[in-house]
């Protein structure tokens, strides 16, 4: 696995949450998790045991230490990390309980990253022997920056030969500097392969979709993006704010792959799920051969796992998820 090489763009974020599932105006105490979308899926890969650098921006200072710290724990090479100066980008989680759902606040505009020149980065040398590169809608999402930065990357990418994967993560909140997503990342999904269909222009949400359904969906992308080879969909029904229902499928052009449907009865934190299923995805797609429904089946239930574990990343090794698939009964105590 250490032979690919796996390079993802996005901003590393600082995330509070209060704690015991209070709500901001009860708090006076906050936890602290790294994160962001393309750091969640690196680390994951890290901690696959794959190549992983992130491309990314961050101050001077010793909070931002301490990230790269994090992120040097799960593998992830950091030698792509730019600092210079400006804030860390923030965000508050309220927390989902019963009937009541979860809430966001972001705190990220004029962050260092936000605010990177577009020819920060030297995308030849950093794509030097690279095979993939991964990033997500909400990159060019915050900054139009960002958004030329994303563009200049794919640029790059695609003169060498590297495959791309791409996570729509469509956030209102973000599309704020002037342009809306619809006018700036169908440019950018043209010179992607793998992508995950469900964003503002194919809806599956409904967890009893055919596999009619997503091979209509998957050939609609196909159709729009000549380029792409795969189209991954998740499927979540939603009983409570902490009981959903979670499956997965994959289209290659000419087959639907579809998963068993998890019951997630107690969710902890659903943070970070669809980017373990990415991160699952890239991973199954390098390590099973061609084997497309052992790759969606790990990545379903990798996801699946991160909804039971505190934090935006999916801190999970490969045999617990492999484990997960085989068994009938993960849930007991493994002494």
């Amino acid at each position: 696995m250490k032979k690919h090489k796996i390079i993802t763009l996005g901003e590393i974020l600082m995330r509070l949450s209060p704690i015991r599932h209070k709500r901001f105006g009860q708090t006076t105490e906050y936890e602290t998790y790294y994160g962001g979308a393309e750091l969640n899926v690196a680390s994951s890969l890290g901690n696959y045991g794959m190549n992983v650098s992130m491309v990314s921006v961050l101050p001077e200072h010793d909070i931002a230490e301490d990230a790269l710290m994090h992120m040097r724990k799960f593998g992830i090479d950091t030698s792509n990390v730019l600092r210079k100066e400006g804030r860390l980008g923030l965000y508050f989680v309220e927390a989902p309980s019963m009937q009541r759902g979860g809430k966001v606040i972001y705190d990220r505009a004029d962050s260092a990253f936000t605010q990177t020149e577009v020819d920060a980065f030297d995308w030849d040398a950093i794509f030097e022997g690279a095979t993939w590169f991964h990033w997500s809608g909400i990159t060019p999402a915050v900054s139009e920056s960002a958004a030329l930065i994303t563009a200049k990357a794919l640029e790059v990418a695609e003169a060498k030969g590297l495959k791309v994967s791409m996570d729509y993560n469509y956030r209102a909140k973000l599309w704020q500097w002037g342009k809306s997503h619809e006018e700036v990342m169908p440019a950018l999904m043209e010179k992607c392969h793998v992508m995950s269909g469900i964003h503002p222009d194919v809806d599956v949400l409904n967890e009893e979709v055919t596999d009619l359904d997503f091979a209509l969906s998957g050939k609609e992308m196909m159709a729009k993006y000549p380029n792409c080879e795969v189209v991954v969909f998740s499927s979540r029904g939603v009983k409570s704010a902490n009981h959903h229902t979670w499956a997965g499928a994959l289209f290659d052009g000419k087959k639907v792959y579809r998963t068993k449907k998890y019951e997630l009865s107690h969710i902890v934190d659903r943070v970070g799920g669809g980017d373990a299923f990415m991160a699952g995805v890239i991973y199954g797609l390098h390590a099973f051969e061609g084997d497309l429904q052992q790759c969606i089946d790990f990545a379903t239930a990798a996801s699946a796992f991160k909804h039971g574990i505190d934090g935006d990343f999916n801190a999970v090794r490969k045999e617990e998820v492999m484990q997960m698939i085989s068994s009938s009964d993960f849930s007991k105590v493994d002494r």
